[in-house]
């Protein structure tokens, strides 16, 4: 399994605002605004990992819209857990729920465990009755 980058994620807005990308040249600053980021995201992060970019006549980046959607997609993918597991951040995979202490707090349900790795304590959403 490749490693999980937490490096460079986007949020839910700014994930859905990259389906609205054209099949267009974007200067990086221009890619920032329409996505909702700092333009310093695309030069420090995506740039460096590949993302697919042209430089015109006068050196200049431009990154077609619809190529970094898809790039950005296939390049950052959802990882599926099962039912017992969890994520831990710091070894960067779904690693299975052990001794799992369940809390209650504020009609929020949650298993409180630790990582079999690395010991890092970890949280598992159970239900939500907040209304």
């Amino acid at each position: 399994m490749p490693e999980f980058l937490l490096k460079g994620r986007l949020d839910g807005r700014q994930r859905n605002r990259l389906k609205s990308l054209f099949d267009m040249h974007y200067t990086p600053k221009e890619l920032a605004e329409e996505i909702g980021m700092h333009v310093d995201q695309v030069y420090n992060v995506y740039v460096p990992l590949g993302c697919p970019q042209e430089r015109d006549e006068r050196n200049h980046l431009r990154i077609n819209g619809k190529s970094f959607a898809e790039w950005y997609g296939k390049f950052y993918f959802k990882i599926h857990l099962k039912p017992n597991e969890t994520f831990c951040k710091t070894c960067r995979k779904g690693v299975k729920i052990v001794q799992p202490k369940r809390h209650q707090k504020n009609g929020l349900e949650f298993l409180l465990s630790k990582c079999p790795v690395c010991g890092r304590k970890l949280s598992r959403f159970v239900s939500n009755q907040r209304r």
